[in-house]
């Protein structure tokens, strides 16, 4: 019938627990955006209750102090980073296989340049994050070294061998990828065109170091063929 108003449908109401789970996801929540503005060292309770509109004496409730909320939100953050990088299907194509991984790392400094600023910063600091952060990279690169022993053969690449190349080459990529999207080096800036051709240019010189010689060339896109490509040609 016209001109009969909808009754509203009313949502229920929460319960005290539903609330409590609320309110902790929203600190954390706001834990995440202060640190990627700000950094740790910089930030307050006062930053994080403000940003989550709740009363400084809640926060106690849930955590007991920044270290604790902190270490927390960087643990989610970094079990996110390994689900992807497992997602990353099998290869028997070393090149295209860390191609694909440096397009992952290179998209959470994308999404989340300030928190991936702060995972160095908390690991220095907060002892229990850094036991955790500690413990992932030494599984990433005992897990590389791996890969790279399987690819040239245990005859010709020993595990001590093979896990000094990935602790280095792990390094090289963390420096570079961190120099551009968290330092803002103007000149690696003014080389990197895309995504793409970044974790294209750090998988050619993780392959190149493996292999001594340059990936496919069909594999490879304009930019990184035209330099890799032999004296006079």
């Amino acid at each position: 019938m016209e001109g009969r108003r909808k009754t509203p449908v009313r949502k229920a109401a929460l319960t005290r627990k539903e609330q409590a789970v609320e309110t902790r996801a929203r600190l954390k929540e706001a834990t995440i955006r202060v640190l990627g503005r700000i950094g740790y060292r910089q930030m307050r309770i006062a930053d994080v209750t403000r940003e989550a509109g709740v009363a400084v004496g809640l926060f106690y409730h849930y955590f007991p102090d920044l270290k604790a909320v902190t270490s927390e939100v960087l643990s989610d953050y970094m079990a996110e980073m390994t689900a992807k990088a497992r997602k990353v299907t099998p290869s028997d194509d070393l090149f295209e296989t860390l191609r694909e991984q440096y397009k992952i790392l290179i998209g959470h400094f994308e999404e989340q340049p300030g928190l991936m600023r702060c995972m160095l910063q908390a690991s220095e600091e907060i002892p229990e994050f850094g036991e955790i952060w500690k413990a992932s990279n030494r599984q990433w690169t005992h897990s590389f070294a791996r890969r790279l022993s399987e690819a040239l053969g245990p005859e010709k690449l020993d595990r001590k061998t093979s896990l000094l190349m990935a602790y280095c080459l792990g390094s090289m990529s963390d420096g570079v990828v961190h120099e551009y999207y968290v330092q803002r080096n103007p000149d690696l800036a003014d080389c990197v065109e895309s995504r793409d051709q970044l974790a294209e240019a750090l998988a050619t010189l993780t392959y190149r170091a493996v292999f001594l010689a340059n990936p496919p060339r069909e594999k490879l896109g304009a930019a990184t063929a035209i330099a890799v490509a032999p004296a006079g040609r």
